[in-house]
């Protein structure tokens, strides 16, 4: 052999390939990253896609000193990032170990997902807001949890902060005033246009879907998740809706009350799915729930729910029971579950679109008994092959 000739070498994207193939492997990446810095960037890219940081009081001095360091090179790939303040404020909210990262976190240039837990609006010092506010700007998911604002105008203020945005989840938000001003800035306060997940659960949901209709220009928000239905909230949620027409094209939501002039009831009397004509798939949460499984939520509400809803292709239930039990109606039930009913209604002409009926389900139940159990219930939707099964809590699926 000529002893000038170099060994052949492979071209580096076939490595990136084969790295990809491994790209929910954590062991064998963290290996792959320590072989040769060519690795490094494409087993680092896969390592923190689906990683998130997660930053606490007792961590977040250890993160400033690690990526303030100068020989630290994981800036870029850090794309997702959790803030969450301790939920014990005895001695009231303090917000001094996000002072001290907030500035560093703005600066990365990749982060496209942000969550804030446990946050207080009012208790955070001026130049931390001013960073949240106009920092983050290119992020697409944005997720507050167990967080108190002043006003949901300080909400929407921070919202219209990110034009980017495209999905939005607000769970347990409270504010004590619906609106107030506030300080005129260079923030606009137009809701971003390219926004279609919106998930509201134990929050005042009337008041972001009054400003969100408020809008004369409504982004097409194509999945709703409304958690428990209020009925204090039930004509806000009809006219957004309305508004909304045929860009929605999934709902998820649940009912607890079932009594007259309870959140069922009111749902079906004042919002009318008719005006959402691509609305393709319901999933109602809890509809038999361990808690309160004789009463089965919404199940006599379920043929009005459907009614308007021609376009309608796949109705998702959520059944936790600890029990295979707890499907059977007992006649001392008050409200017990028409299983017969509702295999006719699946199946009836007017629901032509309709071909998936599936069931969540969780609680502790053995899977393939429940499962038997449903198909035996729904036997005109189990000869069509409608129904479906799945392990754990509703969720959309891709």
């Amino acid at each position: 052999m000529d002893g000038n000739s170099t060994k052949p070498t492979l071209p580096p994207e076939l490595f990136d390939w084969i790295i990809g193939q491994i790209h929910d492997d954590l062991s064998l990446l963290l290996t792959c990253s320590l072989v040769c810095r060519s690795w490094l960037a494409s087993s680092r890219y896969h390592i923190f896609r689906y990683k998130v940081v997660t930053l606490r009081p007792r961590n977040v001095q250890a993160f400033v000193r690690l990526i303030t360091s100068p020989s630290s090179t994981i800036h870029p790939y850090i794309h997702a990032i959790e803030l969450v303040s301790s939920d014990t404020l005895r001695d009231g909210y303090n917000s001094q170990w996000l002072d001290s990262v907030i500035h560093t976190l703005a600066s990365l240039p990749c982060v496209a997902e942000v969550l804030i837990e446990n946050m207080d609006w009012g208790h955070i010092n001026s130049s931390t807001k001013s960073t949240l506010l106009t920092g983050f700007r290119a992020i697409t998911r944005l997720e507050l949890r167990a967080s108190d604002f002043e006003s949901v105008s300080h909400l929407v203020q921070l919202i219209c902060s990110k034009p980017s945005l495209q999905i939005l989840n607000c769970d347990n938000l409270g504010w004590v005033d619906p609106f107030s001003e506030v300080p005129p800035d260079s923030i606009p306060q137009t809701v971003p246009l390219m926004l279609h997940s919106l998930r509201l659960r134990d929050c005042y949901q009337r008041d972001i879907l009054d400003w969100l209709a408020s809008n004369d220009a409504l982004p097409p928000i194509h999945h709703i998740h409304f958690g428990s239905i209020h009925p204090e909230d039930t004509h806000s949620i009809g006219r957004f809706l309305q508004r909304l027409g045929s860009s929605l094209w999934t709902l998820q939501l649940q009912f607890w009350s079932l009594d007259p002039g309870g959140d069922a009831e009111d749902f079906c009397t004042r919002v009318n799915l008719a005006h959402n004509s691509a609305l393709h798939t319901i999933i109602l949460d809890k509809f038999i729930h361990y808690s309160t499984h004789s009463f089965s939520s919404a199940v006599g509400w379920i043929p009005q729910l459907m009614s308007s809803v021609l376009s309608l292709k796949e109705f998702s239930f959520g059944v936790a029971i600890r029990d295979v039990a707890e499907l059977y109606s007992d006649l001392g039930d008050d409200d017990p579950i028409d299983w017969s009913g509702l295999d006719n209604l699946f199946c009836h002409p007017r629901f032509l679109c309709l071909k998936s009926v599936r069931f969540w389900i969780s609680g502790g139940v053995e899977f393939n008994r429940a499962m038997y159990a449903i198909t035996a219930f729904l036997p005109r939707s189990s000869e069509r092959k409608m129904l479906q099964f799945n392990d754990g809590t509703p969720r959309l699926l891709d």
